[in-house]
């Protein structure tokens, strides 16, 4: 059983229900696999519903892809980590917006993989980042 955690990008894809995402998706579902998003990525959601021209619409598909996954909270642990990996990533001289910060530490701490397609987060260490969208 493999955890997945959707970025913004991913789980936007779900949310219009792109027929390739929603396969692949399913099917790891049968074989077990758990998929979910952030806390982070909700608020990101969120906004994009909010500054949609369908907002009704868009809360209701929204609703019913949180119904579906599972929610990782940004607690303390990810606190820690969310600093941990903005000092890396200042260090290494390729720092990453804070929000995606937030998602990575979320990510490191629950050992998940990561399915986004900005390439920004294949910088952080200790991390697994997979782009189901291609």
């Amino acid at each position: 059983m493999t955890n997945y955690l959707l970025d913004t990008n991913h789980a936007g894809w779900l949310m219009a229900q792109k027929d390739s995402l929603v396969a692949r998706l399913r099917r790891a579902q049968a074989d077990g696999d758990r998929f979910g998003i952030s806390v982070t990525v909700l608020g990101e959601l969120y906004y994009a519903v909010y500054a949609s021209q369908r907002r009704a619409e868009n809360l209701r598909r929204l609703q019913s892809l949180v119904g579906a996954l599972l929610l990782w909270p940004f607690d303390a642990l990810a606190a820690e980590e969310f600093g941990r990996i903005q000092a890396e990533q200042k260090t290494k001289g390729r720092p990453i917006p804070p929000l995606d910060a937030q998602i990575a530490a979320v990510v490191r701490v629950n050992n998940l993989i990561l399915l986004t397609d900005d390439k920004h987060f294949t910088f952080v260490d200790s991390i697994t980042v997979d782009n189901w969208r291609v």
